[in-house]
């Protein structure tokens, strides 16, 4: 009989992960599985005090009889020193009786028998009798030669196009996900899976699988490229499963061309969820669905809810991702040396690490035809440079697929100010303040036809393909890469220009003047400046913010309009609820505002010395209030880091000042539980900038006694930090270096990774 199987389509990971479930079948023992990489001689162990049984597995892509031999001798080291009680080798190489003997003698170990040596034939045998172990092992017996010329045969090949070399690449890379699990589920329970997602997440790969798996079973895949052909081909005994992938990607989303069609789609759910021997899947972008609903009612049928699975990124652990990126690579035919590159340091990592990782780019770069003009060394540059560029993923999808009103609301999430410092995401009634105008400012809507639910209906078309929505009212973009992509799509100075007088606070307006195209022209920019001055002026724009930070703004805007009129107005009309004081960040302003950028500005240097008197009634006016050590702190700096002179008088009234806060200092009344040392620390290194701009003999005496205080501390802080120190060495180590493998609850380390991987460089 001929084996059923080469497996060729496992990677030597997924080959030692079915030989460890086939030899516990067999054998009714339980195996200790390790993490991938080097193995000091096992890929199983079954521990038992009369001795350990030791599971060894050998598979290499084309590999030949002198090069399994070679790697049995690597082994006989490690099988004496492990001095197993039985000892298991299974490789995927065929194997003659005299070839089996041949490894026993070089094994030479009496736990090394012919018997427990099993090549392909014995593999296959064992399958055939423990079928729950070939079912477990899906991508195995759905590469069985048999079952890909099914599946050549089945509308698998019609919807992709695919050859039997494209249904066994697919079928090779592919690695089970909890999506595969949670689409197998939905599809078994309801009978209609519709797989949706960004571009490039695997959508089509999953519906393929899926497909496949049916096929085997004896199902008839059936690709639809209209609904009306599902009704056509719906009737008969046999059981089949519809596949319509992207059904949703030649439509134009509006209400003449979805009318009819959406109630027959939904109409036709519900007669596969009627039938026991029909199954229905459908594969769209997130986006183009939520769209769909917004125009179609029956869209928003239950059917349809409980159907959809959204499959992105977040289903990706750190081990996914390399596995994804391991079963390319392995299977690839581009040039060897090429892998073998891009596995020196740790390129690997930061492939699997990047913020842009998405399993169509990985598919992209390990395609032979895509890199076969790349030379071995660029490489792992080209990876990088793929990876770096977003335009790939994002473009299509972005100017074809959504509406113009969803790419104004993705202008406005991108100029928009992001909130405070560590915060994720924006509030959604911060964005659709500024979306509500934009829509009107572009021309999509008119004002007076402008509804609530315009914006959520923009939201939800963009939502699971292009955003995220949280709990707490909080929207962001789903990837990293479609705000990188959004610097390039949404620099064109006719869109920032038509923001520019959208911005509905003073923040908002700041950050899309940050994030204006550096190669933006001159004219452009002023053009933009001068729209934030008019809605400005106007009354459109909200908000307060420290007269520093927006003096330098509308400082900046100023200089590139030209226009002394603004001045003017800003003069005349009182904005004064616009802002508030903070006097010792004002030595900067000051300066620009006599001798630097901002000169030239009409009334620039009156200004300058209206805030120069703030800063001089600032430290003078309550001689007998102490002011905050951290302002006198910060004052000295911002004065010796800019141009502004002062007066002597202002000097005398910042050395009393300075006196009157330094001498409150008290050390004794500092308690424990307020981490002196800490305390002690603030205080000397805001004195030294005070000593900056004053001498006096008390604040230096003060210094000095605070010092010698500190230093008391100090033995007990250094203790602290050697503790520190070697908690960090310590998880270094284990990340580097771990102390054992097999441990399936730890987490995926950087070493992980690179043991991983190690395998490629033999097997290439």
């Amino acid at each position: 009989m001929a084996d059923r199987y080469d497996f060729a389509t496992l990677s030597p990971i997924e080959f030692e992960d079915l030989c460890v479930d086939l030899v516990s079948a067999v054998t009714n023992l339980r195996f200790e599985q390790f993490s991938p990489g080097p193995d000091q001689g096992m890929d199983g162990r079954h521990s038992r005090s009369g001795g350990d049984v030791i599971l060894q597995a050998k598979h290499y892509k084309e590999s030949t009889w002198a090069a399994l031999k070679s790697a049995v001798k690597a082994e006989k080291a490690n099988v004496a020193r492990l001095n197993p009680s039985k000892y298991y080798l299974l490789t995927s190489a065929r194997l003659t009786p005299p070839r089996k003997d041949e490894l026993v003698m070089i094994l030479n170990h009496p736990s090394v028998t012919a018997s427990n040596i099993w090549g392909r034939r014995e593999l296959n045998g064992h399958l055939r009798r423990k079928g729950a172990v070939e079912k477990q092992h899906i991508k195995l017996w759905l590469s069985s030669v048999a079952v890909l010329e099914r599946l050549l045969r089945s509308g698998i090949a019609v919807f992709t196009q695919a050859t039997h070399e494209d249904i066994e690449r697919i079928l090779k890379v592919f690695v089970s996900s909890p999506g595969h699990i949670k689409a197998s589920r939905i599809l078994a329970d309801h009978h209609c899976l519709i797989v949706s997602g960004p571009p490039g997440v695997g959508k089509t790969t999953l519906a393929q699988f899926l497909a496949a798996e049916y096929s085997d079973k004896g199902w008839r895949v059936i690709a639809l490229r209209s609904i009306d052909e599902g009704f056509e081909e719906f009737e008969g005994e046999e059981p089949k499963i519809f596949v319509f992938d992207d059904f949703l990607g030649a439509t134009k989303l509006d209400p003449t061309s979805l009318t009819g069609r959406d109630n027959r789609t939904v109409a036709f759910m519900s007669m596969v969820r009627k039938a026991k021997n029909r199954r229905f899947i459908l594969t769209t972008r997130s986006y183009l669905l939520q769209a769909a609903r917004e125009i179609s009612e029956a869209l928003e049928h239950k059917i349809v809810e409980i159907s959809e699975m959204v499959l992105d990124l977040k289903i990706y652990s750190r081990e996914l991702k390399a596995r994804i990126l391991y079963n390319h690579l392995y299977h690839s035919r581009i040039d060897p040396a090429s892998i073998q590159a891009l596995l020196k340091g740790d390129m690997v990592r930061r492939i699997v690490d990047h913020r842009n990782y998405m399993p169509r780019i990985i598919m992209r770069m390990t395609d032979e035809l895509s890199q076969r003009d790349v030379a071995p060394d660029a490489y792992p540059k080209v990876f990088m440079q793929t990876l770096e560029k977003p335009e790939q993923i994002w473009d299509k999808s972005f100017r074809q697929h959504i509406s113009p009103k969803a790419q104004i609301l993705l202008y406005c999430m991108h100029y928009i100010e992001r909130g405070e410092f560590f915060s994720r995401g924006i509030r959604i009634a911060k964005l659709q303040a500024f979306y509500d105008r934009a829509v009107v400012e572009f021309g999509e809507v008119k004002r007076q036809q402008l509804r609530a639910v315009t914006f959520e209906e923009s939201l939800r078309e963009l939502e699971s393909s292009f955003v995220v929505i949280d709990d707490d009212d909080v929207v962001d973009f789903i990837n990293p890469s479609l705000e990188d992509y959004l610097n390039s799509a949404a620099s064109d100075p006719n869109v920032v220009l038509t923001l520019a007088a959208c911005a509905p606070t003073i923040q908002t307006a700041i950050s899309l003047w940050e994030k204006v195209d550096p190669k933006t022209s001159d004219t452009d920019r002023a053009r933009i400046a001068s729209a934030i001055l008019k809605a400005f002026f106007d009354g459109l724009v909200e908000g307060r913010m420290p007269l520093h930070e927006i003096a330098n703004f509308f400082g900046e805007l100023l200089v590139r309009v030209d226009n002394a009129g603004y001045v003017k107005r800003l003069r005349k009309e009182d904005f004064s609820e616009r802002f508030w004081l903070d006097e010792v960040s004002l030595p900067a302003l000051v300066d620009s505002l006599s001798n630097g950028h901002f000169s030239r500005l009409p009334y620039a240097r009156a200004y300058a010395r209206y805030l120069r008197l703030r800063i001089f009634k600032f430290i003078s006016d309550d001689p007998e209030q102490a002011l905050e050590l951290e302002e006198l702190g910060a004052l000295a700096s911002n004065l010796n880091s800019s141009r502004v002179a002062m007066c002597d008088e202002f000097f005398k009234k910042y050395d009393q000042a300075a006196e009157v806060t330094v001498d409150a200092l008290k050390p004794d009344r500092i308690s424990d539980e307020e981490y002196p040392h800490q305390i002690l620390k603030g205080w000397v290194d805001e004195i030294e900038r005070i000593v900056s701009l004053t001498t006096t003999p008390m604040i230096t005496r003060k210094a000095s006694e605070l010092r010698e205080r500190l230093a008391s501390f100090q033995s007990d802080e250094d203790s602290i930090m050697q503790q520190w120190e070697n908690e960090r060495s310590r998880e270094a180590a284990e990340d580097h270096y771990p102390a054992g493998r097999g441990a399936s609850s730890r987490r995926f380390s950087s070493t992980d990774i690179m043991a991983m991987f190690s395998s490629l460089k033999q097997a290439n």
